[in-house]
């Protein structure tokens, strides 16, 4: 017998061993038997055994890799006109804002500063111009946020706001390819066309919230910052505020997740608003954000070994490991649906 036919033989002993250790442990099986007789709020009363056989099934047979390489590049390459008409929007705001808050800070410099503890590894807050211009860390975030706040065109609005939209309904189109299953009793068929309106319209839904947000996170730190003039905040009023501001932002970030899913995917009951799927995928993108930044800050090399265009490849793992959250989210509520039809179709037969 041959060293490597020793080491599959070795090795399936070893799985086996591991499988009728899971089989029998008495806390697992304790364990499996309370999951198959319970559920969870929001389940409508499904076991919590038959959810997660179902979601790690459809895992397994549609590959959520794949899925999500796939769903990430689509939304990479709709992001770039996404941004481009989103920050040509900002100056325009720039007189409201300021026509009720006292002083005009620099609010390029405090959004950028914001945008670089949103987005793992992208060093956006640059301030010094020569700096920029030579620094090794520039990107194109930097480069195109600047450069159009600071510069703005009237006739790139109009045309970059119509890009945005098209490029970035095929991000969500590819979403919402990725969210069809051939359950007849819980999805539905819908035309291109339709498909096509919806994924505009769920993209501008998006990037209201997306303007909203940036708006939040302007206006956030000059209402702080104007009212301490006023009256002196301690330490913990300050993170308060903050972590009444980061609040709200989360909010917009669960609203938005929840829009997708109720809307993008094609079930003939949708979803609803506050949904185990949305709490799921908000939850998980959020950590997986922070655990990726800690990361790129800490340990990775991209920018020392690629340069600037260690910043794009950032940019697409951070977009894959929000896809694959948002297709784990899908799939959740998915088995959740279609669990419920089959009890139902039992119900009625009993």
């Amino acid at each position: 017998m041959s060293r490597r036919e020793q080491l599959v033989k070795k090795l399936t002993a070893l799985f086996e061993r591991i499988r009728d250790w899971v089989v029998t442990n008495p806390l697992l099986v304790l364990i499996l038997d309370w999951a198959k007789t319970h559920s969870l709020p929001g389940f409508f009363k499904v076991p919590l055994y038959d959810v997660a056989v179902f979601v790690l099934r459809e895992a397994r047979r549609f590959s959520l890799s794949i899925r999500a390489n796939s769903i990430a590049f689509s939304f990479f390459i709709s992001l770039f006109p996404a941004i481009l008409a989103l920050f040509t929007l900002l100056p325009y705001f720039s007189s409201v804002i300021y026509s009720f808050l006292p002083g005009e800070d620099d609010y390029v410099n405090i959004l950028v500063e914001e945008i670089n503890q949103i987005i793992p590894g992208i060093d956006v807050s640059i301030t010094n111009q020569q700096e920029l211009e030579g620094s090794l860390e520039d990107n194109i975030f930097t480069q195109t946020i600047r450069d159009i706040i600071e510069r703005p065109r009237s006739g790139l609005l109009s045309l970059g706001f119509i890009l945005a939209i098209i490029f970035a309904s095929n991000g969500m189109l590819a979403m919402m390819q990725g969210f069809e299953k051939s359950y007849d009793r819980t999805f539905k068929k819908r035309s291109d066309f339709r498909k096509r309106m919806i994924a505009v319209g769920l993209t501008f839904v998006l990037g209201s919230l997306l303007i909203a947000s940036v708006l939040l996170i302007i206006l956030g730190n000059l209402i702080i910052n104007w009212v301490d003039s006023y009256i002196n905040f301690d330490s913990f009023v300050h993170t308060s505020l903050s972590i009444l501001r980061w609040t709200v932002f989360i909010l917009l970030f669960y609203t938005g997740i929840s829009m997708i899913y109720r809307y993008g995917a094609p079930t003939k009951r949708r979803f609803s608003f506050f949904s185990p799927g949305t709490t799921l995928a908000t939850t998980l993108s959020i950590l997986s954000s922070v655990l990726f930044s800690f990361y790129i800050e800490n340990f990775s090399q991209y920018n020392r070994l690629y340069g600037s265009i260690g910043t794009v490849i950032i940019l697409l793992l951070w977009l894959q490991i929000n896809a694959f959250t948002l297709l784990i989210g899908f799939e959740l509520n998915a088995s959740i649906a279609i669990n419920r039809d089959l009890k139902e179709i039992k119900d009625d037969e009993d």
